[in-house]
């Protein structure tokens, strides 16, 4: 069903409303998809988990970084995984300031139900992009690549 926006002339404009609603579709359908395979944790914390468990130890600081989100949203987030004893966290060994995070044994159970999640999950987005004709991935990385270099304020003022 359309929005508003969506049929209206200058929809351009919204295209940030148009992205948030397909981005919260596809968080909501994500959270069925997990609860289907037996996951645990939200959808929200899948990059997390997929972060720690590929590089098996690692600090809230890095994944922020990695992820390009602000650290609070990723201490938030550590937060909820070792609330849910998913992850634990330790000092670091060389810097006793730096802390260290890594899953736990439920974590890695956790994580193999993932991986196999995430690879049906690629080839059902592989099928979409082929259906709408639209490398999703790819485009958005151009689009944010091409606003970093010119933003909307620039392009407005060169009109």
């Amino acid at each position: 069903m359309e929005s508003y926006v969506d049929s209206h002339p200058l929809r351009g404009a919204f295209i940030a409303n148009q992205l948030v609603r397909l981005a919260d579709l596809i968080s909501d359908q994500g959270e069925l998809l997990l609860q289907d395979a037996g996951i645990e944790f939200p959808a929200r914390a899948v990059s997390y988990i997929l972060l720690i468990g590929e590089r098996r130890e690692i600090s809230t600081a890095d994944i922020a970084k990695l992820l390009r989100q602000p650290h609070q949203v990723a201490t938030q987030r550590v937060e909820l995984l070792i609330t849910s004893a998913i992850v634990e966290r330790f000092a670091d060994p060389q810097d006793g300031r730096r802390k260290i995070l890594r899953l736990t044994p439920s974590g890695i159970e956790q994580f193999g139900r993932l991986q196999a999640c995430l690879e049906k999950a690629a080839r059902a987005f592989a099928g979409l992009f082929e259906e709408i004709e639209c490398d999703m991935p790819a485009i958005t990385r151009r689009a944010t690549e091409a606003l970093e270099q010119k933003s909307v304020l620039e392009r407005v003022r060169a009109l």
